[in-house]
C-alpha cells in the first residue's frame, strides 16, 4: 500500500475536518512511499486555526460538478489528490518561475500515485492531462495560453476529421493523425499536448452531454422555482455544495487569500 501513517502503517483511515462547500483540511499528517524509486513524500496536516485558502485545505479531486457522474471527486483517487492539493499549495510559497516545472513534478507525482493506488491506466492518465493544463493555465503564462489553444485546435481537428471521415470520405480519418507530429513542437511536454488532444476529444460527447443535461435540469429546476413563488434558493445547473455567505453568520474581517 503506497500511503502510510507517519509511524510507517498502512494508512487504513484518515481524518478530515470539513469546513463548509468543498473545503477539507486535513487534521493528521500521512506519507507516500514511491515504490518505483523508494522515495517519500510527508503530508503535513493542515493548520486548522486557519482559514480554508492558500494551499490550506483540500476539495478531493478537483471534478466540474456536472462531470461527477464520468469521475467522481473523491474514492480510490482521494488520497493521490490530497497529496497533490498540498504539493501545489507549498510551490505557491516558491518564485513565479521556478512553479510551473515544480508543478509538473507534482502533476507526475500525482499520476503515479493515482496508479499505485489502484486508478486504472487511463483514468489515471485523464486526470493527469486534466492537472497538467491547469499547471500550464496558472503558470505558463503567454506559453500556457499557446498551450492550450494547440489543444483545443487539435481536439477540434480529431472530432471534425469523425465527422467528416463519417458523412464525406473515409481519407478524412486521417486529419485525426495531425496533432501526434504537431505536439513534437512542445518538447518535453509533447506527452502532455498529445494526451490531453486526443483524451479531450474521446470523452468530448460525454462532457457535452453532461453538460446539456445539467443545464436542462437546471432549466426544469427554474419552472418550478418561478412556479411555485420563488421560494427557497435560486436553482443552480450543478450539484448544491457550494455555501452562500447569506446564510452564514456575520464573519470577521477575512483574512489573505
Amino acid at each position: 500500500m503506497p500511503f502510510l501513517t507517519t509511524a510507517g502503517e498502512p494508512l487504513d483511515a484518515l481524518p478530515l475536518v470539513y469546513r463548509r462547500g468543498r473545503d477539507f483540511q486535513v487534521a493528521a499528517d500521512f506519507v507516500y512511499l514511491n515504490p518505483r524509486d523508494g522515495s517519500t513524500t510527508l503530508v503535513p496536516a493542515h493548520q486548522l486555526d486557519l482559514p480554508p485558502h492558500s494551499g490550506n485545505s483540500t476539495d478531493f479531486a478537483s471534478v466540474p460538478p456536472f462531470l461527477w457522474g464520468l469521475i467522481a471527486n473523491y474514492g480510490t483517487q482521494t488520497l493521490p489528490a490530497i497529496m497533490h492539493d498540498s504539493l501545489v499549495g507549498q510551490l505557491l510559497r516558491e518564485p513565479d518561475e521556478q512553479r510551473l516545472a515544480l508543478r509538473r513534478d507534482a502533476d507526475e507525482l500525482f499520476r503515479v500515485a493515482l496508479i499505485d493506488n489502484g486508478v486504472h491506466r487511463l483514468r489515471a492518465r485523464v486526470m493527469w492531462a486534466a492537472v497538467g493544463l491547469e499547471s500550464w493555465w496558472r503558470h505558463g503564462r503567454g506559453r500556457g495560453w499557446l498551450l492550450i489553444a494547440h489543444v483545443a485546435v487539435g481536439t477540434l481537428a480529431v472530432v471534425a476529421s469523425v465527422a467528416l471521415g463519417v458523412a464525406l470520405s473515409p481519407w478524412w480519418f486521417a486529419l485525426a493523425l495531425a496533432p501526434a507530429p504537431l505536439a513534437v513542437l512542445w518538447g518535453r511536454t509533447a506527452g502532455l499536448v498529445s494526451a490531453a488532444t486526443y483524451l479531450a476529444a474521446l470523452y468530448a460527447p460525454l462532457i457535452l452531454g453532461a453538460f446539456l443535461a445539467s443545464h436542462i435540469e437546471n432549466a426544469i429546476a427554474m419552472v418550478v422555482w418561478l412556479a411555485t413563488g420563488c421560494k427557497g434558493p435560486r436553482p443552480r445547473a450543478e450539484p448544491t455544495v457550494a455555501w452562500k455567505d447569506e446564510y452564514a453568520p456575520e464573519r470577521a474581517a477575512p483574512g489573505p487569500r
